[in-house]
Formats: C-alpha cells, structure tokens, sequence
C-alpha cells in the first residue's frame, strides 16, 4: 500500500524543535516571556496598530474570552452560522448566552448578512461570523449590520491566520479577532489562540480574564516572575498560554509567509485540475489573499460518499467540514433561522488533504484520485 495521505500534517522541523529546547532550558515554563515574544510577532506580522494581542491556551477559550470582554452575558443572544465548528457556539453558552444559528451564503459560505438581519431581536447582542477555509465572508455586509443595529462582532478568524482583504490582514481593523494555533491551523503552538482588541480598557480586561482575573501577574510572568501582593479584580479562567507551547508559535510564524505561499500553491494546482468536472465546485477564489487553512470543495449530484471511498482505497483521506451545529442534540433547540443553503451544502462538501510544503506526491495523488474518478 501507498503511504497514507493525511488531511492535515503539521509541518514541524528542526527550528521548532531548537526553540523548544531553548524554552525548556529556560526553566519557566509557565506564560512568561516568550509568550510576550509570540503576542509581539503576531501583531508585528498583523501590522498592528492602536489594536493589541492576547495569547490564550485555545482558540475557544479566545472565542469565550473575546465574547466576554465584548460584553456578552447572560440573557444576551449571539447570531453565528450553524456552518461552523461547535466551538462558537459553546464558547457562547459559556459566556451565559443564547446561540441564534443563521445560514451561510452560497457562495463564500459565510453568514448570510440578510438572512441574520431577519434574525436580530430585543436580545442580540453580538454577530459571530466565520471566514471558512480562509476566505473572508461577506465583511462589509456584517459591519454594516452591526452598526445598524448597534451590535458587537466577535470575528471567528481561527481558519484565516494571514488572510487579507484589499491588503489590510483580518484582526488589524474592525471590531475582536479571534485566531487558533492548535494542531492543525496554518501555524501551530500544539495548542493555543489569541484575541486581538483595540483599546487598554479591553487589553487589560483580556488579560485579567485569561489568568484568574488576577491584576498584575501578567506584567510579572511576561519577566519570567511571579506578583506576590496581586488582587483578583474581576472574574477570569485558567486560559494562559505558557511559555512551552508559545515558543513553537515562535518558530512557526517566523516561516507563516513560506506556509501560506506553500498552501496556497496546493490550492491553486487542486483548483485548476478540477474546475473542468462538472459535478465539482471549487472555491470561489484565486487564493492571491486567502491564507487557506482548508481546501474543500462540493461534490455534486449524490456522489461525495463513493468518491470518499474512492479516495480511500487509494489511501487518501478526506475531511466533512462541517455538520452543522444545528443537527447537533445539545444545540438542537435553540432559535434560527432558514437553512436552506446549510443543508444543501453539508451534503456536498468534503477536504481534501492540504498541508504546509506539501510533498509533490502527495499532491499528484489526490489529483489524480479526484480525476480517476470522474473519468
């Protein structure tokens, strides 16, 4: 048998493994200084400015943190896609909240910005939309919404590390960001996230809430110390990034531009070789500014499962993203809306495997399945 093709495979090298030894020499492997280090290469590479960064030990404790500092509590309703991962939505519940799931737009498969409008109540109190894959969802749709009806966004951001929109990088503007590090994103920390906000008054907010809503450890552990004669000034989660994990997020976002060219080269080749099949469709994009976590396309006319099992007899494997949160029985009776587009896509997508400096081989091997196929 062939080697295995993964979906995702992390690319860690010697570089990784060097500022890992060099973190553990240290001897503070709680937050400390290098988690300083990787908050200062994220918003340098971001292009910061007047906006500031928040490592945390997930992208969902980033999502829960960010609602929280963005004033979401209890009674409050959030408007998100059901297309999306379960993070989201428990991140919402955890904040004391109630999920309102929307439908996605058929084409960027992003929140529909008119079908969520439809959904805005006495109770909302914050939009939460997902740039699936990488590519931005409608943006200026959902800021216009929000100023509209005076609504906090907490942008989920965790597929789009790098993305731009008309050269501006998500998370440098607009309202919070939230990123994932975890194993499989673009750049990893093994796990981790971070929230990006503007202003000192949500800085500090942030970083009382990620260590026990303590007042002036942050300032200390970033010394590689401890605050003796701390208070505890709000409420706040053991959500820290320590210093371990952070300095392979060092490492990684040093070579994030190789990564992302490398992706986006896999998704340029996959796009090409399949936009002639008819019972394809491919992504709606020249990826020039998408910083592609995924590459999934929609498999039509009933055919996705035996092309799965075409692909895995060629020891190809392949990913659904997503089932959507609403089929789910914890979240099955919370308020939406119309999922005509939803359901329809579910059935249809399907990843395939994309890994930063992809091997060639495995390259020519899905595409070479995905044709075999169809032909």
């Amino acid at each position: 048998m062939p080697e295995r093709v993964p979906v995702f495979k992390p690319h860690i090298h010697v570089d990784t493994i060097k500022n890992l030894m060099d973190a553990l020499d240290v001897g503070w492997l709680g937050m400390g200084a290098t988690t300083k280090e990787f908050e200062e290469r994220i918003a340098e590479y971001l292009g910061l400015e007047d906006r500031h960064v928040v490592a945390v030990n997930t992208g969902t404790s980033a999502l829960h943190a960010a609602l929280v500092v963005a004033g979401v509590g209890p009674g409050d309703e959030v408007i998100t896609p059901s297309f999306n991962y379960v993070a989201d939505h428990q991140a919402i519940l955890m904040a004391g909240a109630h999920v309102v799931m929307c439908d996605i737009r058929d084409d960027n498969l992003g929140i529909d910005c008119e079908k969520a409008e439809v959904l805005i109540g006495a109770k909302t109190k914050a939009l939460m939309p997902l740039h699936f894959m990488g590519i931005p969802c409608d943006q200026a749709g959902v800021y216009r919404l929000a100023q509209a009806h005076g609504l906090r966004i907490v942008e989920d951001c965790c597929h789009a590390f790098g993305t731009s929109i008309d050269g501006r990088k998500l998370g440098s503007y607009g309202d919070i960001a939230c990123f994932s590090f975890d194993p499989v994103k673009v750049i990893t920390s093994v796990d981790g996230g971070c929230v990006v906000a503007g202003g000192e008054a949500e800085l500090k907010k942030l970083q009382h809430f990620r260590l026990l809503g303590v007042d002036k450890d942050t300032t200390e552990r970033y010394k590689n110390r401890r605050a003796w004669d701390y208070d505890v000034v709000a409420p706040g989660c053991r959500y820290h990034l320590n210093n371990i994990l952070a300095s392979i997020g060092v490492s990684q976002i040093k070579r994030v531009d190789e990564f992302i060219a490398s992706r986006q080269k896999v998704c340029r080749s996959y796009s090409e070789a399949f936009s002639p099949i008819e019972d394809l469709r491919v992504p709606q994009t020249d990826f020039a500014e998408v910083s592609p976590f995924i590459y999934s396309l929609r498999v039509l006319n009933g055919k996705r499962e035996a092309l799965i099992e075409h692909l895995r007899k060629r020891s190809i494997d392949v990913g659904i993203h997503f089932i959507p949160v609403h089929k789910h029985l914890h979240f099955a009776g919370c308020r939406r809306g119309d999922m005509t587009v939803t359901e329809s896509v579910v059935r249809e997508v399907l990843t395939l495997p994309l890994h930063s400096n992809m091997k060639q081989e495995f390259i020519d091997r899905v595409i070479e399945g995905v044709v075999s196929f169809f032909s």
